[in-house]
């Protein structure tokens, strides 16, 4: 399903004048909103040098969405988040350059495993309706009922907006316990 195939059944559902263009906006917080809410783990593979501390990821890869970094056989905390002994390993994650740098350096050639959450990537914008959206195409139905209760509340309909709004955080809820498991 794109995001023109959401809007058209949004409309249904939701009679309105809205402009494509806010549509759109509303379909990319939407299509954000869903990964802060569903938590589907990802992992990266990357090779470590001995006593190389640096290392550029993914783009998709968020410090806060990092949940497992395994260096070899090792287990590394987060300096940011946890509460990191002197004797533990440890990284930092820079979300602008994409850098993760583990401390101490890997002694040896190592295979490095991140385990993280996704994010949603994709911008859509009103002169491509064919683009859809990031999650996984079984939940790409619950955009309909959350673009009509950003359509409802526009036309100051709340209950219309609270029932569709309803709708989808319960699919985003149960998509959510699906999801969960592992240290995360």
């Amino acid at each position: 399903m794109n995001v023109g195939d959401i809007i058209k059944e949004a409309d249904l559902l939701v009679p309105n004048e809205v402009p494509t263009a806010d549509k759109i906006v509303w379909l990319n917080a939407i299509n954000q909103d869903f990964f802060n809410v569903v938590k589907i783990p990802k992992i990266t593979k990357f090779n470590c040098t001995a006593a190389k501390q640096d290392y550029i990821l993914p783009n998709d890869v968020r410090s806060k969405n990092i949940d497992l970094l395994m260096v070899g056989m090792f287990r590394y905390q987060s300096l940011d988040r946890d509460a990191v002994t002197p004797a533990q390993n440890a990284y930092s994650f820079d979300d602008v350059s994409h850098t993760l740098s583990i401390y101490p350096a890997p002694y040896s050639d190592l295979q490095g495993v991140l385990r993280y959450r996704r994010v949603g990537t994709t911008t859509f914008v009103s002169t491509n309706l064919t683009v859809v959206p990031d999650p996984p195409e079984e939940y790409h139905w619950t955009f309909i009922p959350a673009l009509a209760a950003y359509i409802a509340n526009t036309q100051d309909d709340g209950v219309k907006a609270s029932n569709y709004e309803s709708q989808y955080k319960a699919a985003w809820n149960v998509a959510a316990q699906n999801y969960q498991g592992g240290d995360g």
